[in-house]
């Protein structure tokens, strides 16, 4: 069916250098000099049931809410009706003539959910994740602007909980849901860039790199944070698509890499602790590698990835500050956390747009020293995840699903379970 393209270029449009693709799913308006103006994006909805247990105590008996790690959430037994992981997109590609050999483009990307605050005014927010033109030649792609980064990019875009709803579906949820973010890959955003995508370097081999505004990386005591930000970060990947016989083959393997310094505070706070484990270094360097597989044969296709980072965070790449509860990439004396995982996923196409899919992944963090004094550090967080897709016609898909979180923290009594189920629609253009 028709879906698959339509897919590729609408529902995840900016994953998007798919954007300036030329398929007959997209609204396509050309003038007589041959200029192109297209037009693509989805909508969707579900209507989910969420059971979440009651947050744990400490081993001794304290409650565990009154830890300042972990994210804990209260316990509750919602009805909601929710935006998926993916928010509704309306995106536009304008690509000019072709002239001396380049095809020149430019990409605008906007995003909105349905989901905020209790009453009309607080939904709806507006979300530019893509702002960017790309000039196209015998070099290659090179992008400049707003896009998808690159680290992790193969791992949620092979997910299937990207045209789901997955973890925190929840009715206090107030934007998109977070799908297998955090439970299998961590989340690799859409990033001011300069990325060039390298031409086919032959035997199925292809690359990317590309340089990217740095972030934050945070702890989860700001003070020791590390935001000094003088050098860009750098991320690549390489992938490898090949066959044997029926069978197909996708590998892929990318990484990043930033050095933060700290300013002239963050460093005299890490530098004056006496807290053990306590990082005294000015700077603070971030790094990952993520790894991946897709194997296809006749209906059947499998899914294996994974990651490795040190002060990349547990669910957001560098894990941005966000308060109480957050789980930094740093701890709360400045030391960085190692952190790992991955999932794998199996999927069947019945044929007639029917499809089954099951996947089960999380991400694990590695105490340091000072977390190891301290009750309330995360462990870890799994999910086991079954989803069922019918595309009634190749605008519009149905799909059923229902999942199974698991969280853990150091010294806590019990763990966390959420218990999720649901059915929704995407419409496509």
């Amino acid at each position: 069916m028709k879906i698959s393209k339509k897919i590729a270029v609408a529902a995840i449009p900016a994953v998007m250098a798919l954007a300036s693709t030329s398929v007959d799913s997209k609204i396509l308006l050309m003038s007589q000099e041959g200029w192109e103006v297209s037009f693509d994006g989805a909508a969707n909805a579900f209507i989910m049931k969420n059971s979440v247990s009651d947050a744990p105590t400490t081993s001794g008996g304290a409650s565990f809410t009154a830890n300042t790690l972990g994210g804990v959430a209260a316990g509750n037994d919602d009805t909601s009706i929710v935006t998926g992981l993916l928010p509704n997109v309306w995106g536009m590609t304008l690509s000019a003539p072709t002239a001396n050999g380049l095809d020149v483009s430019a990409r605008l990307g906007l995003y909105t959910h349905m989901n905020g605050q209790d009453n009309a005014l607080g939904n709806g927010v507006l979300n530019i994740r893509e702002t960017s033109g790309s000039v196209s030649g015998f070099f290659g792609t090179v992008l400049v602007g707003r896009s998808l980064g690159i680290h992790q990019s193969n791992a949620i875009l092979s997910d299937m909980l990207l045209f789901g709803v997955g973890a925190a579906a929840s009715a206090d949820n107030n934007g998109t849901t977070l799908g297998r973010i955090g439970l299998g890959y961590l989340y690799t955003d859409f990033q001011p860039q300069v990325s060039w995508t390298l031409p086919d370097l032959g035997g199925g081999f292809n690359a990317k790199v590309g340089i990217f505004d740095p972030s934050d990386v945070a702890a989860d005591t700001a003070t020791f944070n590390a935001t000094d930000k003088s050098s860009p970060r750098v991320e690549a990947q390489v992938t490898w698509n090949g066959g044997v016989q029926n069978l197909g083959i996708n590998i892929w393997v990318d990484g990043s890499f930033q050095n933060t310094d700290r300013s002239t505070a963050e460093a005299a706070a890490v530098e004056g602790t006496p807290a053990a484990g306590a990082d005294t270094d000015d700077d603070v360097s971030s790094a990952g590698v993520g790894f991946g597989t897709k194997l296809s044969y006749e209906g059947f296709q499998l899914v294996a990835s994974g990651f490795y980072g040190s002060a990349m965070g547990i669910r957001g790449q560098h894990s941005v500050q966000s308060g109480a509860g957050a789980v930094g990439a740093l701890d709360d004396v400045g030391k960085e956390r190692k952190t790992y995982g991955g999932y794998i996923q199996g999927t069947f196409d019945f044929g007639q747009g029917t499809s089954v899919g099951y996947s089960y992944g999380g991400n694990y963090m590695r105490q340091t020293g000072n977390d190891l004094n301290n009750s309330g550090t995360m462990n870890n967080q799994t999910m086991h995840s079954g989803m069922v897709w019918h595309n009634v016609t190749d605008n519009f898909r149905l799909v059923a699903e229902g999942g199974y979180v698991e969280k853990s923290w150091y010294l806590a009594d019990d763990d966390q379970e959420d218990s999720f189920g649901g059915v929704g629609a995407f419409f496509f253009w």
